[in-house]
């Protein structure tokens, strides 16, 4: 159905994507586990930049020539890979599937029984905390960094910003794929061993098979891919094939096909 061209009216289907949006909103910020899973990213990270910025301090000390404004990338985009795109898994796999296992989905389908749209509105609100939570992140880890290290090398700005929008965005993407897998398998146990199978469990298996082919495949996976993205490509523990934006669309490309499998269970499926 269109809007009133003569009012300027919005088509029905955003004024009822906007009032779900709304509804997922309140649903999601209600919940005490949503800020425990935040909290839990923003301390993770100022630990971990702790930890790394002490290791750096100490490798300036002993040679002054290890300082490098780069460092902050590249420390931060691997305490994204390591904790923060877990705790995005946590919070987008709690969000679609806390309703399955209370039966509060039931209620949620009357009011809204176009069951497309109630995925649409729940996975943009996910994505959009955890595409903050990356950027903000960044910004925690940053100002930790700096405490340690910021006297003997500044962040390099630009590299800096690219680490944060590119966090975001992959964080929003993971929010995406994992309201997807979470929405099909309906179990927050089977949501996390998935996720942490496809961020990390099964790029590092195929990493240490020592076969080329293989150790290729795994920059397919959606945590290496993600990681080559937002830290620019100088990761300083893995080197993907190849760089650059292609490795955000093989990102892209799971969240895609997680929705898709997720919109056709959603619609054949009994609650």
């Amino acid at each position: 159905m269109t809007g009133d061209r003569t009012t300027g009216t919005p088509p029905r289907f955003l004024v009822e994507l906007g009032r779900e949006t709304a509804a997922e909103w309140i649903r999601l910020t209600s919940l005490r586990s949503t800020w425990w899973v935040v909290a839990a990213a923003l301390c993770g990270m100022a630990v971990f930049a702790a930890l790394m910025g002490g290791a750096e301090l100490a490798r300036i000390a002993e040679n002054p020539d290890e300082a490098d404004s780069l460092a902050y990338a590249r420390l931060l985009s691997q305490g994204h890979f390591y904790l923060v795109q877990f705790t995005v898994l946590t919070l987008a796999g709690l969000a679609a599937t806390g309703e399955f296992g209370d039966r509060g989905v039931t209620g949620t389908l009357l009011a809204r029984p176009d069951r497309g749209l109630v995925l649409t509105a729940r996975t943009l609100v996910v994505a959009g905390v955890a595409g903050a939570l990356g950027v903000l992140a960044t910004v925690v880890g940053a100002a930790v960094l700096a405490g340690f290290v910021g006297g003997h090398a500044s962040p390099d700005l630009p590299a800096l910003a690219g680490t944060a929008l590119g966090a975001g965005l992959c964080m929003a993407l993971f929010a995406v794929l994992f309201t997807g897998a979470g929405t099909a398998l309906r179990s927050a146990p089977g949501t996390f061993v998935l996720g942490f199978l496809l961020l990390l469990g099964l790029p590092m298996v195929l990493q240490l098979s020592g076969n080329p082919v293989l150790d290729d495949l795994a920059a397919l996976a959606p945590g290496t891919a993600g990681i080559e993205f937002y830290a620019g490509g100088d990761v300083g523990f893995y080197t993907a094939p190849h760089d650059g934006p292609v490795n955000v669309v093989v990102v892209a490309g799971w969240a895609v096909a997680a929705q898709i499998v997720a919109r056709a269970e959603l619609r054949v499926r009994d609650v």
